[in-house]
């Protein structure tokens, strides 16, 4: 009961409040021209997506959020073993769950009072819950049964949330908690917008509240259920005998100069740019865009690039800046690092080689930020759009995103077998800027700017181009002798101060 109390503080109030307020209001609106039954209006209310993954969930989540860190030492130990700690406060959630279910049953009862009473179903014909009544229909007898069964499914739900929310709160610090609740939830959000996502036998929190997600397909629900049961297993089991461990993901477990460069290149501000880069490409192609495009096409237009033989000013500039910002930002990169080095940095490297594993871990990490943003952001971008996302879409993008990585890369090694051979981080830059621009003559194999599609033979662009099995061995060859010259002779021309 202590726990209880506690537990049930002014922000977990606050925020049941505004559950009130939100749902009621949002039941209000599920009535707006649309003649239902009572039963049916509180049914379409409590199974709705949108409400569901991005009102309830998040506030659920937000609710967790404020009591999911352990109390201090004093209040575990009156619990004598920190195994009944863990499980006296997983039933304080399992009440506040309890509590978040009456709160939000009693707004969406409230918003039907006046409606008609019926017990059977009454399927309207093109209403857009016909879709999701006609699935309920033939698994429930009647919409009272379906609407218990939801409930009940919600808050079991919501119980399990909650043990793997302390779970996560307890064997990880805040901020990783932070960032994997994000990430599940995010997953959760999205997944309806992604047929992709659908079909993965994956278990997020979606399939864990939502009883209607799991009936997609015939084996939906009997994988969350057996996913769920696994996992509230092993969270029982680390919590009694593994309770005293933490996860760390220190950047200190990391030995040698690697770190301080990585906390270099990959800082805040460079993220930044380099998020700020694809958004704009990507608000730019749908500025671009004249309507009656698929996803696979909006993603051709997105990776076209340059092509060989021609020169087009509007096109290379789209290439040079989606394939030279994250270049650019490594040339500055290495720049400062191999001429700002301070003595004890010095001292603790044993040659330039050191410096040379550094950079390229450096800039391979890098490049995996920069390809996570090439990923996510045009998935995002075709479901705000409205554009569909199928395996064929995504089979493209990866295709178009792993093109780019790799291109990448070679660019980037190649300014630094550059910056080797002459010392000036410039010269490699515009030597850079110069290969990129023998893209007027036909040269189909020249490796720089080899990820522009309009350069790849496929069937929806249309133009003869080389196989992109060929592109991805050309790329990891150039990669292979920029990188061995570099560890045969080129980090000895490395400043080492």
């Amino acid at each position: 009961m202590n726990l209880l109390r506690k537990n049930l503080n002014g922000g977990v109030r606050g925020t049941l409040v505004g559950l009130f307020v939100v749902c009621f209001i949002f039941g209000l609106s599920a009535r707006v021209g649309v003649e239902q039954p009572f039963i049916q209006h509180c049914l379409a209310v409590i199974s709705d997506h949108y409400y569901l993954l991005y009102f309830m969930l998040p506030v659920f989540l937000l609710l967790c959020f404020f009591v999911i860190e352990d109390d201090n030492e004093a209040v575990i130990l009156r619990h004598k073993t920190y195994f009944r700690y863990f499980v006296c406060k997983w039933l304080s959630l399992v009440v506040i769950s309890f509590i978040f279910m009456v709160v939000q049953l009693l707004a969406i009862v409230i918003s039907g009072i006046g409606l008609p009473m019926d017990s059977g179903w009454l399927i309207a014909s093109g209403g857009t819950t016909e879709e999701l009544f006609t699935v309920l229909s033939s698994i429930f007898a009647s919409p009272a049964l379906s609407f218990t069964a939801i409930a009940a499914y919600m808050f079991v739900g919501l119980c399990v949330t909650a043990m793997i929310l302390m779970w996560i709160g307890h064997f990880l610090s805040k901020s990783w908690a932070i960032k994997i609740m994000i990430s599940l939830y995010l997953l959760s959000a999205v997944s309806i917008k992604i047929s992709f996502l659908w079909e993965l036998p994956i278990t997020v929190f979606n399939h864990i509240i939502i009883l209607h997600h799991n009936l997609s397909s015939p084996h939906r629900l009997m994988i969350t259920v057996v996913t769920s049961i696994v996992l509230v297993c092993v969270i029982l089991w680390t919590v009694k005998k593994h309770w005293n461990r933490q996860l760390s993901f220190s950047k200190r477990q990391v030995r040698g100069i690697t770190p301080y460069y990585c906390k270099e290149l990959i800082s805040r501000k460079n993220v930044t740019i380099l998020g700020a880069i694809v958004v704009l490409m990507v608000v730019w192609k749908y500025l671009q865009n004249d309507g009656g495009i698929n996803g696979e096409e909006w993603i051709i237009r997105l990776f076209a690039g340059h092509g060989t033989g021609t020169f087009h000013i509007l096109s290379f500039t789209e290439m040079l800046l989606l394939n030279g910002a994250p270049i650019y930002l490594l040339a500055a990169f290495i720049e400062k690092v191999t001429t700002e080095h301070s003595a004890f940095i010095t001292v603790r490297l044993k040659n330039r080689k050191d410096i040379l594993v550094g950079i390229l871990i450096s800039a391979l990490l890098f490049v995996l930020v920069y390809g996570i943003f090439l990923a996510l952001i045009p998935i995002i971008g075709l479901s705000v759009i409205g554009l569909s996302i199928d395996t064929g879409t995504l089979a493209l993008l990866g295709l178009s995103v792993g093109l780019k990585l790799i291109d990448i890369a070679v660019q980037a090694l190649f300014i630094i077998v550059i910056y080797c051979l002459i010392g000036q981080i410039t010269a490699g830059f515009i030597g850079l800027v110069a290969a990129n621009i023998l893209c007027i003559a036909p040269l189909a194999y020249l490796p720089f700017g080899l990820s522009s599609l309009s350069r790849i033979n496929l069937p929806l662009i249309g133009v003869e181009g080389i196989a992109s099995l060929y592109a991805i061995l050309i790329l990891l060859a150039t990669s292979a002798l920029l990188v061995g010259w570099l560890f045969a002779s080129g980090y000895k021309r490395l400043p080492k101060n």
